[in-house]
């Protein structure tokens, strides 16, 4: 028979035997198993604190930030300088976007031990997500000067430099932390948005590349890989890559960023999903989510927020709905965010409000509050999720009304976004189950317009653009990234068929015009066949586009302002119509225009009416002659009566 000493030897070695392998369970990342190993121990060990710091921790990797907290604080009623337990409770509040709780639990963690290097570099990480990026950089310093092999605060260092432009330091940062830890993936995310930040597509792409070698499910990096060779025209494995994401995307992962999607598949299965996935991976916990009722305002608040108050493809078709908003019914209030481009289009727009708030340094908790103490009734994002979006803010409900309108061709899923502005054709009931938000459908087109744009006076020949003076001129001004090897395959075709023409589309960096000729030569075509063009003020390119014969629409991702600035100079375009938002823009507009005949249904029938309008003189001329005249009818550039509709729809939403 034992005595009781043999019996508490026998209790401590079974104590160390589960612990042990609760602590290698918890190694491997089998959190969930050794979490049911730590609580049968704390049973019997309920002031242990190395248990409950580890009960702790493997809760806040599980997301169970709550839980954690609470055994953390355990840790403190036991021994309450224990700076483990301070720093990740500041984690687990981190993670709950508490983040002046997150704040105060570091700094008490660098009071009891001001050479502790993490918790000067979570406090930094903490001051970046709130946008407070020198007070960041401080504490990153701090935290290197302790730590000079840091490699996580050099990373978010960059991270800082980054987002007030001092794009060298940002690289310098990220160099060191790939230095330090050569396979550190984020390090090598974060050098790439600078690369592409300073327009160095190839550089951004090579560390790219890097990461999805490094750790093929870091979040959306297969999309953000196929997006930078789409850029730059590099097809190779573009059917594979694509392949792989709507799988993935199907398995629930964050294989790409949504709006990266929409160059890809025109699926409203898939872009849903995304955006779901998109959605609640950033957006699910709420900062402040109190329900906002409606407010008794003397004339209804209405508020716009994008990151694009300036030259860009958006102003170019919201201006006049800026200027021509009924200002002795409605009070208009802009907020601005993203790069800070202060031209001669945002020193116009700004006139236009009654407030114009600039919250690009703001955060998202101060943007929140600042909006609901305006008493906002209507709030319109203007940007969902492409570039530079704050979608943060909407999914914790700033009006009480919100929209989803005109930048992102999408549904965003984001449980607080209320609607979204379409039309008939763009958003048929048939596919309002593939939309979280309520659809509203405009009269005729969605797509606002400015009544008169300025065009250059310049006299422009063929001849400065290297055109034919006498062939047929294709031409595709869309941004090189919608370009897909199908499209261009088809229009490979269309330039063999019609002998005396020329594909006439922009050069947006030196490889797009290195890929495309080679492409073009493995298809049997001349490669000097494709002109390629330099960016030129708007203007001028408006007038230049006058030089070419037809424009041909891409896909699955459609022109959408550049589709109405050739229908703004009656050159003819001809699209393919699929299934989502962003394939149908261009129908959209056709359809207003009453010239249904230019709009295709799949690239067959496309390559034929292109081939057609380039070969039949006397049908290109005809279709050109009706297109001039439904142009010089249509209300596409009436922007006074769009504005009106507009305002229509928000008074019925505040009417409900």
């Amino acid at each position: 028979m034992m005595n009781n000493k043999n019996l508490d030897i026998q209790k401590n070695l079974n104590y160390k035997k589960f612990l042990e392998k609760a602590i290698q369970f918890h190694k491997k990342r089998e959190i969930k198993k050794a979490i049911s190993i730590y609580y049968k121990l704390i049973k019997k060990n309920k002031k242990n604190i190395q248990l409950l710091s580890l009960i702790g921790i493997a809760n806040l990797q599980i997301e169970k930030n709550i839980i954690g907290i609470e055994y953390l604080k355990k840790v403190l009623e036991l021994k309450p300088n224990d700076v483990s337990a301070l720093i990740n409770i500041g984690n687990g509040y981190k993670n709950l976007r508490k983040h002046d709780e997150a704040i105060k639990y570091y700094n008490k963690a660098i009071n009891v031990n001001p050479d502790n290097a993490d918790a000067y570099s979570n406090k930094g990480a903490i001051l970046l997500q709130i946008k407070q990026f020198e007070e960041a950089i401080k504490n990153l310093n701090n935290a290197i000067k302790i730590k000079p092999d840091h490699f996580f605060a050099y990373t978010n260092l960059g991270i800082a430099q980054k987002n007030l432009s001092r794009f060298k330091e940002a690289i310098f940062s990220f160099d060191i932390a790939i230095k330090i830890n050569k396979d550190f993936a984020n390090a090598y995310n974060n050098r790439g948005d600078v690369f592409s930040d300073l327009n160095l597509n190839e550089k951004a792409l090579e560390d790219y590349e890097k990461v999805l070698k490094l750790n093929p499910n870091f979040d959306y990096i297969l999309g953000k890989v196929l997006h930078y060779k789409m850029i730059l025209c590099d097809w190779n494995n573009f059917n594979l890559i694509s392949e792989k994401i709507l799988n993935k995307i199907n398995n629930g992962y964050n294989a790409t960023a949504p709006f990266w999607l929409l160059s890809i598949s025109d699926s409203l299965k898939y872009t849903k999903l995304s955006s779901k996935i998109y959605s609640e991976n950033n957006f699910s916990v709420k900062i402040n989510n109190k329900p906002l009722f409606k407010y008794n305002n003397k004339k209804p608040k209405i508020a716009y927020f994008s990151a694009d108050f300036y030259n860009h493809a958006t102003l170019h078709l919201m201006m006049d709905v800026f200027k021509n908003h009924d200002k002795s019914k409605f009070d208009i209030f802009g907020f601005s965010f993203g790069l800070d481009k202060n031209d001669e289009w945002k020193k116009e727009v700004k006139n236009y409000f009654l407030q114009f708030k600039e919250i690009g340094n703001i955060s998202d908790s101060d943007v929140i509050n600042l909006v609901r103490d305006l008493k906002i009734d209507i709030a319109v994002d203007l940007k969902g999720f492409t570039t530079n979006n704050r979608s943060s803010i909407f999914s914790n409900r700033i009006a009480p009304i919100q929209i989803n309108y005109l930048g992102y061709p999408g549904t965003t899923a984001i449980q607080n976004m209320d609607y979204i502005i379409a039309d008939e054709l763009i958003i048929p009931k048939k596919n309002f189950r593939y939309f979280s938000e309520k659809v509203i459908h405009l009269p005729n087109c969605y797509q606002p317009n400015m009544h008169k744009r300025d065009i250059s006076n310049k006299k422009f020949t063929r001849n400065e653009f290297d055109l034919p003076e006498n062939g047929f001129v294709y031409c595709s001004f869309n941004n090189n990234n919608k370009i897909t090897p199908d499209i261009f395959d088809t229009w490979m075709n269309i330039l063999k068929e019609v002998k005396n023409s020329v594909l006439w589309i922009l050069r947006s960096n030196e490889a797009v015009v290195k890929n495309l000729k080679k492409e073009a030569e493995k298809k049997g075509v001349n490669s000097n066949r494709i002109i390629f063009a330099n960016y030129l003020p708007n203007n001028e390119h408006l007038k230049r586009l006058s030089l070419a014969n037809l424009f041909l629409d891409t896909f699955p991702c459609n022109a959408h302002t550049t589709a109405s600035d050739a229908i703004r100079i009656r050159l003819p375009l001809i699209t393919l119509m699929g299934n989502s938002f962003a394939s149908r823009v261009a129908a959209s507009l056709l359809k207003n225009l009453e010239m249904e005949e230019l709009i295709t249904f799949n690239l067959k029938d496309y390559e034929k009416l292109a081939i057609d309008l380039g070969l039949n003189s006397n049908k290109f001329q005809q279709i050109k002659k009706s297109f001039e005249k439904a142009v010089s009818k249509s209300s596409l550039f009436d922007s006074n009566k769009f504005t009106l509709n507009l305002e229509n729809v928000y008074l019925k939403l505040l009417d409900n």
